[in-house]
């Protein structure tokens, strides 16, 4: 007995409804346009990659004005053999793929007893079914574009800690060439799936291997400081802080916040100044340090002083790592990137600063954008919009990290005063 997939409700049922007779895109959507959502959506429909892109050029063949009619639905009358020349493929073909979409509920085959199709009958192939499921289809693009979002966050992170763990073990090699612990971190690293293989993994499977390159890389760090220790070199933790600038004179520079920018794109031109100030601000005169910092000079500000200059957002995941007095530069990135989705910054605008900037200096704009974002009188409706302007200014040598982190502590310690 041979058994067939059932048809989904919307081809059979909901498209013959009364209510959705003749169903339209809503708004300012076109057929184009939905049709590049469907094909999106295909794999979550169970929907192949053949029989999405025939979709799309299915739904070109009819007319667009159909798409958002109240009184016509979208059709193709022309015959099985028509069809299948225009799409390039044989009949056989044709006919299963046009069979799977309509199983996944995106077309509905009305034929007449013989099999054929004529306008006058009222037989083809219509698109009223996909049509009444705009809704739902949106919705799954929309989820489908924060997990590739999620899925991009997290291959960065586990760049970060395969990067980190990498430059550790060449430290390890140096002071301790036949450490047995090295050698099992370094062979378990070796492991680890190729870039290729994690933009194929789900994102359960990503996470869960970027949590196990993180513990790794701790280790990695763990045993680092373990050696260190115990050939008398030198300790990321026990550098001397820089030299507490805060008494110097500064000043205060916070440019009115345009009230007009929420909701607007990030990308958008930004009307709140980063946080070195405007043009004529004079907090730019109190010290000539540049924003581009080495990682050893950024380390002495020392991990107590960043922590308490972090928002409480920050400071609650790296608590979950370590006491602030032990906490490596390493975490704090590893804090940064995961509060960088969570304040809406594009992967996009977070990858650009990184390059521009350097990893240090980019995960200290972060953790100062971060901290400044609910101060009041500063509100920042636009945080990926911000992180680009600091970019800009980095790039043009005007970012002073530093200096912003000194406003940062004396703005905290007015505040608690």
């Amino acid at each position: 007995m041979v058994f067939q997939k059932a048809v989904h409700p919307a081809a059979t049922r909901a498209y013959r409804d009364p209510e959705y007779r003749h169903p339209a895109l809503p708004g300012n959507m076109q057929r184009d346009n939905f049709a590049i959502i469907v094909e999106r959506v295909s794999p979550r429909l169970g929907v192949g990659l053949a029989a999405a892109h025939a979709f799309v050029r299915l739904a070109a063949m009819t007319r667009p004005s159909d798409w958002t009619s109240q009184v016509r639905t979208p059709f193709i009358y022309a015959e099985a053999g028509e069809v299948a020349k225009m799409l390039g493929l044989s009949q056989p073909r044709t006919r299963a793929i046009t069979a799977e979409l309509e199983r996944a509920g995106l077309i509905e085959r009305r034929t007449a007893a013989n099999g054929s199709r004529s306008r006058a009958a009222g037989t083809g192939l219509y698109f009223g079914a996909a049509i009444a499921r705009v809704d739902e289809l949106m919705a799954l693009d929309d989820q489908l574009t924060e997990e590739r979002q999620r899925a991009i966050f997290l291959r960065g992170q586990r760049s970060t800690a395969k990067r980190y763990l990498k430059h550790t073990l060449e430290r390890l090699s140096e002071i301790s060439p036949y450490c047995s612990e090295a050698a099992a971190i370094r062979q378990a690293a070796a492991a680890w799936p190729s870039a290729d293989r994690l933009h194929r993994m789900d994102l359960a499977t990503l996470a869960a291997h970027v949590d196990e390159a993180d513990q790794l890389c701790r280790a990695g760090l763990d045993l680092l400081e373990k050696r260190e220790k115990t050939s008398g070199g030198p300790l990321e933790n026990e550098r001397p802080y820089i030299q507490d600038t805060t008494k110097e004179s500064s000043v205060s520079c916070n440019e009115p916040v345009d009230m007009q920018s929420a909701g607007k794109p990030a990308q958008d031109k930004i009307h709140v100044m980063p946080p070195d100030g405007g043009p004529n601000c004079n907090e730019k005169n109190v010290d000539a340090a540049s924003g581009a910092f080495k990682s050893e000079f950024i380390a002495r500000l020392g991990p107590q002083r960043l922590f308490n200059l972090a928002s409480p957002e920050m400071q609650l995941y790296l608590c979950g790592r370590a006491e602030p007095e032990y906490l490596r530069f390493y975490d704090f990135v590893w804090a940064a990137e995961r509060r960088v989705p969570e304040l809406g910054i594009s992967p996009d605008a977070w990858n650009t600063a990184r390059e521009v900037m350097g990893e240090d200096s980019a995960m200290l704009s972060i953790l100062i954008l971060d901290a400044r974002k609910s101060e009041p009188g500063n509100i920042i409706f636009k945080p990926g919009g911000y992180l680009r302007a600091m970019t800009d200014r980095y790039r043009r040598g005007e970012l002073h990290l530093i200096r912003s982190l000194i406003g940062l502590s004396e703005r905290q310690r007015a505040g608690h005063g």
